[in-house]
């Protein structure tokens, strides 16, 4: 008796064990902040979008914007980022350092002080996939 006992509760503590650590895995998902453009922050002279290709960016993850007060960021719609613009709609920020939460799906943000200075580039197109399953 006390060997089929024993072969039967080592292999449900195995499985409870095993489960437990993956719940762990997938329950543990912390949102990234991102200081946007390193060290050189929000600054012309870096490409924005090239700052954030190859990176995964999740829904609830933070965006850092360090500027100094020659600029701004603006969050904007894809006409706006397409032809750099402000709207009603669009969120302008110029404190100089600025957490911005990214929302599911396109985010676009630009430089809206000087037209100029979003066309040469000093916009950024991300989009944000759904987070990690989590608690």
């Amino acid at each position: 008796m006390a060997i089929r006992g024993s072969s039967i509760l080592i292999p449900a503590m195995l499985f409870f064990m095993v489960f437990e650590l993956q719940y762990e895995a997938i329950h543990s998902y912390t949102p990234v902040h991102y200081m946007v453009g390193d060290e050189d922050g929000w600054d012309p002279v870096i490409s924005m979008q090239g700052w954030a290709q190859g990176k995964h960016f999740h829904a609830g993850e933070v965006l850092e914007f360090k500027y100094d007060d020659a600029f701004d960021v603006s969050i904007v719609d894809k006409a706006g980022y397409d032809d750099c613009f402000v709207s009603d709609t669009s969120i302008q920020f110029s404190d100089g350092d600025d957490n911005i939460t990214l929302a599911f799906g396109a985010n676009y943000f630009i430089s809206s002080l000087l037209t100029n200075i979003c066309a040469g580039g000093m916009k950024m197109a991300i989009n944000a996939t759904a987070p990690p399953p989590s608690v």
